[in-house]
């Protein structure tokens, strides 16, 4: 049986943002489990090369009886219509919702309930929007964890205590959405409160086009406090991390999913100080693995970095339970309940 994976795989370019991480990741933990008849539908080629589409996605409808989505929005837009039609041919959908926003996205446009409500199931990252779905009739939401690939760091290898400068850390797309110049400014004013370098920020990722001038702006007036480190293959994220003191998270979405930049930093040992965004408290337990802070209110994130390096202890006790909750993220975790839902 073939299974096809509807999704941005990137053609033959290589992209780092999340919907294109988690495509891979759901193609590659599926090689990983035993399964190697996989269709590759991908939706780079809608916009580049539609009649590429087109075929790959014809040729997929006499040999695929099931399928995983993972779409953006304009994704849904374009293919959602598409897809319920496809429900009605006999295919099983399995939708893998990609962010935080389909549960408003189903209340603005009314027909998209009749669509997620055709699937064999909608897989949602986070337990609140799986319970939106379901108060507003989609009753076959059901929670599925973003996840990862990765080795977790084991406990013996944790660092047992910390020697200032404070190393911060940011590993995601960088962009001023992503809460990069924040945190580049929040470093800055603590070493000009303590008079002395007393915290570092170390960023990782691809840096957005209209972002460049601004970043390295930012770097080169911070008095070498904050420097850009490159791209980190995602799969060597752990051992690139370990060694930091935390990992920071100011997003300017609020409705960010589940983000697999906390993934990475918990199975590397390390807490995470965030923005609390919607789905927030489903990852982070304040004060346990990680603190977190009032989203309308961006400038605590000064204070709780400063909580946290007073609090070094505190937060270096931190790490056991930054592995604990890494086991939750994990490929084999979360494919052994993809593979129960889609009887596989």
């Amino acid at each position: 049986m073939y299974i096809g994976i509807i999704g941005h795989f990137g053609g033959k370019e290589s992209f780092n943002d999340g919907q294109t991480v988690k495509t891979m990741n759901i193609y590659n933990g599926l090689l990983n489990s035993g399964i190697s008849t996989i269709d590759k539908i991908d939706t780079y080629y809608i916009k580049r090369n539609p009649i590429k589409f087109l075929f790959i996605f014809i040729k997929s409808f006499f040999r695929d009886k099931k399928y995983i989505v993972l779409l953006s929005i304009n994704g849904r837009r374009l293919l959602f219509p598409i897809l319920f039609l496809l429900s009605k041919c006999g295919k099983d959908i399995y939708h893998y919702a990609i962010g935080g926003r389909l549960a408003n996205e189903v209340e603005k446009y009314p027909s998209w309930k009749r669509y997620v409500s055709s699937f064999k199931g909608n897989w949602m990252e986070s337990h609140e929007l799986e319970e939106k779905l379901q108060s507003l009739g989609v009753e076959n939401a059901i929670y599925l964890p973003n996840f990862k690939k990765l080795n977790v760091l084991e406990e013996k290898d944790l660092d047992k205590d910390y020697i200032p400068p404070f190393q911060f850390c940011i590993f995601s797309r960088v962009m001023k959405e992503k809460g990069v110049s924040d945190a580049i400014n929040a470093v800055n004013k603590i070493n000009s409160k303590y008079g002395k370098q007393i915290v570092t920020l170390d960023i990782y990722g691809p840096v957005e086009d209209d972002y460049k001038e601004e970043l390295f702006s930012l770097i080169e007036s911070s008095q070498k406090n904050c420097k850009y480190c490159g791209i980190i293959d995602s799969s060597k994220s752990v051992e690139a991390l370990k060694s930091y003191f935390a990992l920071l998270f100011p997003t300017h979405w609020k409705h960010e999913g589940i983000p697999g930049t906390i993934i990475d930093a918990f199975s590397a040992g390390i807490p995470v100080i965030a923005r609390k965004w919607q789905y927030c408290t489903e990852m982070i337990s304040n004060g346990k693995n990680g603190y977190y802070y009032d989203f309308d209110k961006p400038e605590l994130l000064i204070d709780v970095m400063e909580y946290a390096i007073v609090h070094a202890n505190e937060t270096m006790e931190m790490k056991r339970n930054c592995l604990k909750k890494a086991v939750e993220y994990s490929e084999n975790h979360v494919m052994k309940q993809i593979k129960r839902e889609m009887e596989i």
